[in-house]
């Protein structure tokens, strides 16, 4: 088969964003080329869907710009966004290690550029060693996550969900200052209501709440938190958070006693 420039110049494309995935970092150059010469380039836009939930897992994707949003669905409609695939990283390294369905829906943020390796190619990946350990220790920390937020969910108003929630973006979007703690919003208000499991009017009664009683200010869709220490008590990460523990530390005493 001939191979062109335009091709060449394709794979040296592909290669570049590849070199940046967290799953693939490192690897030896041969099987990062093996990858960028079979894996084929898909953008998508704000809204588009790379698979459904249940549709057959017979490729991994590697998000090289832009973001993901793995999303699951209820009866009546409503949404809930359980992860986010920033840029470098693998939307599912599931199909690595099995062949079942995707067991979510995965949905485009904003225009994104994914590459796409089909399964016929996964041997040279699952060959390394190296590859299956990054794979196993991403969906471990996945699973951890899924925990956490299951606990949230299900056991927390959605005052403690919503601040738990934004200190745990505050903390992945930068290093706040001793003195500034703000955290940048997603773009709508129906995201974040989804990120944490609630209607967009409860949603919004929450802020105001916060925003009248001085606990929180906000410029556009920058969110600045003034009591850094009460909020955090709002997601029960603060000094509230001893009590539960205390009492759980009471009733093994008692139990041992």
């Amino acid at each position: 088969m001939c191979v062109t420039l335009e091709d060449n110049i394709a794979v040296r494309r592909r290669r570049w964003g590849l070199d940046r995935c967290n799953l693939l970092r490192g690897l030896p150059a041969t099987l990062l080329e093996h990858i960028a010469r079979h894996s084929t380039e898909l953008n998508l836009e704000e809204g588009d869907a790379l698979f459904f939930k249940n549709d057959s897992s017979d490729f991994l994707a590697f998000v090289i710009h832009g973001r993901i949003y793995k999303l699951l669905y209820g009866p009546d409609g409503q949404e809930l966004i359980v992860d986010t695939i920033e840029s470098g990283e693998t939307v599912d390294e599931t199909p690595l290690l099995d062949n079942h369905s995707h067991t979510f829906t995965a949905v485009a943020y904003s225009p994104t550029r994914v590459l796409l390796l089909s399964r016929r190619h996964f041997p040279s990946l699952t060959a390394d060693p190296a590859v299956i350990e990054r794979a196993h220790a991403s969906l471990c920390m996945r699973l951890r996550q899924a925990v956490e937020s299951l606990e949230t969910m299900c056991l927390h108003r959605l005052e403690s969900r919503l601040a738990r929630y934004l200190l745990s973006l505050m903390r992945s979007q930068t290093r706040p200052r001793e003195d500034s703690f703000e955290v940048a919003l997603p773009p709508t208000q129906s995201i974040l209501a989804a990120m944490v499991n609630a209607s967009r009017p409860k949603l919004n009664a929450q802020l105001q709440t916060w925003h009248r009683s001085g606990l929180v200010s906000r410029k556009r869709n920058i969110l600045r938190i003034n009591d850094i220490d009460q909020f955090r008590c709002k997601a029960y990460l603060g000094r509230d958070a001893e009590k539960p523990h205390a009492r759980a530390r009471s009733t093994a005493a008692r139990h041992s006693a």
